[in-house]
């Protein structure tokens, strides 16, 4: 409660106890007069009593105040470790994609480089079968990479508390040797016309 309201019940009760002493000393011509001196005493007790009853009052608002600034940061808090999670699911699925994507790639690269060289006559020369073996054995190791940079990622998201972005575990080979990979099937191809 505000402390207007407060004050307004403050001032209930101590009017309330004036016209109590009035109504008592109309109806009661017996009730002696209240000397000056008990008065006060009186409005010193009561006064007591209501700083009393105030103080208590004011005491469960803090408490009250201070359990709900309590919630409002716990909230945050788990709020924070929502949004931090989030991130770090996103930051995970973006970099499992990029890695699906390059395998994706390296198992294409491989294919339509085995049927280019069974349809291509020349591919059987030296040096076109050496760029090609060269290519697959790249295309693998690609392909390897990406393997190992996702288990990388799994163990990253699986692991209760880390920060920063998902390990690599090798998956930044991955783009440069498939690169390679496509050089050098390429290279076999034209070698091999």
């Amino acid at each position: 409660m505000g402390i207007a309201n407060w004050m307004r019940v403050l001032d209930t009760v101590s009017g309330l106890a004036r016209i109590g002493g009035r109504l008592r000393a109309t109806l009661d011509p017996a009730y002696p007069e209240v000397p000056e001196t008990a008065a006060r005493g009186l409005e010193t007790r009561l006064a007591g009593v209501v700083v009393a009853a105030l103080k208590e009052a004011f005491d469960r608002d803090r408490a009250r105040m201070e359990l709900e600034r309590s919630q409002i940061e716990a909230e945050r808090r788990r709020a924070e470790e929502a949004l931090a999670a989030e991130l770090r699911r996103q930051a995970a699925e973006h970099a499992l994609g990029q890695l699906k994507l390059l395998a994706i790639m390296s198992i294409t690269m491989w294919m339509l480089s085995a049927a280019l060289a069974v349809w291509l006559p020349g591919m059987r020369a030296g040096l076109p079968r050496g760029l090609l073996g060269l290519g697959w054995a790249l295309a693998f190791a690609a392909l390897g990479c990406t393997f190992a940079g996702s288990q990388a990622i799994s163990r990253w998201t699986a692991s209760p508390v880390t920060a920063g972005p998902p390990p690599d575990g090798g998956a930044s080979f991955a783009p440069w040797l498939l690169l390679l990979a496509l050089a050098s099937t390429g290279a076999s191809l034209l070698a091999a016309l």
